[in-house]
């Protein structure tokens, strides 16, 4: 019984991840500002900033539950993660590549490695938003035609 009812219950705990993200993605397209407000309000580029952090974080998530769920083999950090999805024909190679540029981002807010340029920091969260958006629609397709055993 236990064995039939687990891949329920992880295709509900992917859905509410992916609920999650898309609550974040919509809030970003929400919150952010102009370039000049997000370069002249820290206030506002730190939240906007927190948000692309929790949306990292949320994709990350998502990719290892997923992996876990497919009993396959545990990749050793969140670019071979999503790496693994893109191997599995879970994602394209197209969103593979842009999650890992906006997971390579999120480390660098995170971790500080440099001063970062407000003004590039805002072209690059603009430009890439809508791959988050992809990202959701190409798990969501996944989920729909995966089989429940």
């Amino acid at each position: 019984m236990i064995k039939k009812i687990r891949p329920i219950i992880e295709n509900l705990r992917i859905q509410d991840k992916l609920d999650e993200l898309a609550k974040y993605y919509e809030e970003l397209g929400e919150d952010l500002p102009s370039e000049d407000e997000f370069i002249e309000d820290r206030l506002i580029r730190r939240s906007i900033e927190k948000t692309v952090e929790l949306i990292a974080d949320t994709i990350i998530d998502i990719a290892f539950v997923l992996i876990s769920s497919l009993k396959l083999d545990k990749p050793q950090d969140s670019r071979a993660a999503l790496q693994t999805l893109e191997g599995h024909k879970i994602i394209s190679k197209h969103i593979s590549a842009k999650i890992k540029d906006l997971v390579s981002f999120r480390n660098l807010l995170v971790h500080r490695y440099g001063k970062v340029d407000s003004s590039l920091e805002y072209n690059c969260i603009k430009e890439n938003e809508s791959d988050i958006g992809l990202f959701i629609e190409e798990i969501d397709t996944y989920l729909k035609k995966r089989p429940i055993k």
